[in-house]
């Protein structure tokens, strides 16, 4: 076995041993952040690593790749020791309380409203392509369909509450499957996702209590599949673009597509010799990119893309000629060190973490980053936990513990706040937040807590 496939080896050996650890001491709690993020690092720096290998070593040479995948393990490692050295429950724990109450009449009076503009401006996005037309205006529209699930994930919470009426649950319930079935249609793999996550996480939060290993298989094979009929689905030639095209997609389709989906097979031994192909368009193949061009080729970013977490909220109509800080650097990486022709109007695939992190400043830039992402992890889930039978605080954890995926898989850890999240649920929590604040209500029953988690 050579260097880089050990690092692979010890990658997925750490991850491996933690979750039989946690499973072991009964401390396993499937909406702990860490085991989201490990989903995405596994399908990165271990599949994604190992299936691509040999493209990646004839692209960028064995010492890049071998680099690659010690700072995989390096920074693997330093993260966990972040996460578990207590600095998060610390943090956690001089938090502000959050609201003991939760208004009925304000949730059952915003949730429709949400779904059904989310349903709306999902509406404009299916219809962007055929009408050229559509103003700036109306373009902003694009930005709100996840309001849908924001308004499905706040009835699951409410009817799923003791001694409520589990009408609201149910019309939950309805709102997020079809949110997700409409996700599929439209060709976009995450927010299928999303809709599967957060469903299952209010169901069994809102009771404080954890699904069992069945549903959590289950609801595995259910994201996965739904991941793998989107990517599938997606400009996909041999069928009629319709509801009927779609029917007779599904009916077509095959289970083994979920592993390509998962790059778990690349359909290597597929491709033609005589043909150039370029995997440098998936993750791994953006952070050996990044990894082989900055700084030797292109500058580093120094975390300007964060800034984004900030201007990205203040409207162009006041700052007309705002940057998309960090971007610039961003295009001259791929532009210096791609394989490909690109331009400065290139917009295309993600880097993965690894590659931000390289980008921000190489392996400082990478301890630091990590550094910080694993103590915003933990200290979201110890609030959680010290609030868990709070209705606001299960419906905000429902709708933001999936997040560790997006901050593996993204052009940054923060692309997942300024690009959706930031526009959808952090005003609806904020708005939620100050209603239970101001208005009396009575509080929840008290129900017994959840197993320990991780």
């Amino acid at each position: 076995m050579s260097d880089d496939q050990l690092y692979t080896t010890l990658v997925a050996s750490v991850v491996v041993l933690l979750f039989a650890w946690q499973v072991v001491s009964r401390r396993f709690d499937p909406f702990a952040p860490v085991w989201m993020f490990l989903v995405g690092y596994l399908q990165i720096y271990v599949v994604q690593a190992t299936t691509l290998r040999e493209w990646a070593l004839t692209v960028r040479g064995i010492d890049i790749v071998t680099a690659a995948n010690a700072r995989a393990l390096w920074a693997l490692l330093w993260i966990l020791a972040v996460y578990y050295s207590g600095l998060g429950k610390m943090i956690a724990s001089v938090l502000p309380a959050p609201p003991a109450t939760w208004s009925v009449p304000a949730v059952g009076t915003l949730s429709p409203v949400l779904a059904v503009f989310g349903l709306y401006c999902a509406s404009m996005v299916m219809h962007q392509f055929s009408d050229e037309s559509v103003s700036a205006e109306a373009a902003l529209l694009f930005s709100f369909p996840f309001m849908t699930i924001v308004g499905a994930i706040l009835l699951i919470v409410t009817g799923r509450q003791p001694g409520a009426n589990p009408a609201f649950a149910a019309a939950g319930l309805a709102v997020s499957g079809l949110y997700a079935l409409l996700w599929m249609y439209m060709g976009k793999r995450s927010p299928a996702l999303i809709g599967v996550l957060s469903t299952v996480c209010a169901f069994y939060v809102a009771r404080r209590k954890r699904p069992s290993w069945p549903v959590l298989f289950a609801t595995a094979f259910v994201g996965s599949l739904f991941v793998a009929l989107a990517i599938g689905w997606r400009n996909n030639p041999n069928y009629e673009r319709s509801a009927s095209g779609f029917v007779q997609y599904l009916g077509d389709f095959q289970l083994s597509a979920i592993l390509k989906s998962l790059n778990v097979d690349n359909d290597e031994e597929n491709i033609d010799p005589r043909k150039f192909y370029s995997h440098e368009s998936l993750e791994y193949g953006g952070y050996l990119l990044m990894l082989d061009t900055v700084p030797e080729k292109s500058d580093y970013d120094y975390g300007a893309n964060y800034i984004r977490c900030v201007s990205t909220f203040i409207p162009r109509v006041l700052w007309p000629d705002k940057p998309l800080y960090g971007r610039d650097k961003w295009v001259a990486a791929w532009i210096a060190g791609s394989e490909l022709k690109r331009d400065e109007d290139f917009s295309g695939p993600a880097i993965g973490l690894l590659g931000a992190t390289q980008l921000n400043g190489g392996a400082v830039g990478t301890l630091v980053v990590m550094g910080v992402l694993g103590t915003l992890l933990r200290t979201g889930y110890e609030y959680f936990r010290l609030h868990d039978s709070v209705p606001w605080v299960q419906a905000w954890w429902s709708l933001i513990y999936y997040n560790a995926w997006y901050t593996v898989v993204a052009d940054d850890p923060a692309n997942w706040f300024y690009y959706n999240w930031g526009f959808t649920c952090l005003p609806t929590l904020a708005a939620l937040w100050v209603i239970n604040k101001l208005i009396p209500a009575p509080a929840a029953p008290a129900l017994a807590p959840a197993p320990a988690g991780a």
